[in-house]
């Protein structure tokens, strides 16, 4: 299990918020966001997916997957 963080913002607002899932890919967290999406009927744009890298202690881009999901 990786630490996942997925950044999105809701249409209208102009700042961003972020979402933290214990997933064991980018796709298993995407998953997780989409069904908060759903079940709390909200409207807004992922910006990014990001995984944590515990031993470098930083965040690695796994946005491509959104590119992905829009094909």
């Amino acid at each position: 299990m990786f630490e996942y963080k997925i950044t999105y913002k809701r249409k209208g607002d102009m700042l961003s918020n972020a979402h933290y899932y214990m997933a064991s890919d980018a796709n298993e967290a995407l998953e997780y966001q989409m069904e908060m999406i759903e079940h709390k009927d909200w409207n807004i744009d992922i910006l990014k997916i990001e995984k944590f890298c515990k031993y470098s202690e930083k965040w690695i881009d796994e946005s491509e997957i959104l590119k992905e999901e829009n094909k």
